[in-house]
């Protein structure tokens, strides 16, 4: 079995969404994030994304990575030396 990178699963998933139709994907934010945690995500970027507007693109990547980190941690991943809130 072939390993792919973290790269390369990145690219396809994102591959993925974009092809998606619509409400496959909406259906698939409600049964998996959660709307609760979608309603907390979207005013968490609004809150950022309005603050530097002209900052859109790093903004847009610094809330994918934060998702990351979030997805991390609540799979118990984060490195124990990680600093605590």
């Amino acid at each position: 079995m072939e390993t792919s990178s973290k790269k390369d699963l990145a690219l396809a998933f994102l591959t993925d969404l974009v092809n998606m139709p619509p409400e496959k994907l909406q259906k698939t934010i409600k049964d998996v994030v959660g709307e609760e945690l979608a309603a907390v995500m979207f005013g968490y970027a609004k809150q950022v994304l309005s603050a530097s507007p002209d900052k859109a693109i790093e903004n847009a990547s610094s809330l994918m990575l934060l998702g990351y980190l979030i997805r991390v941690h609540e799979q118990g991943q984060l490195p124990s030396d990680t600093p605590k809130a």
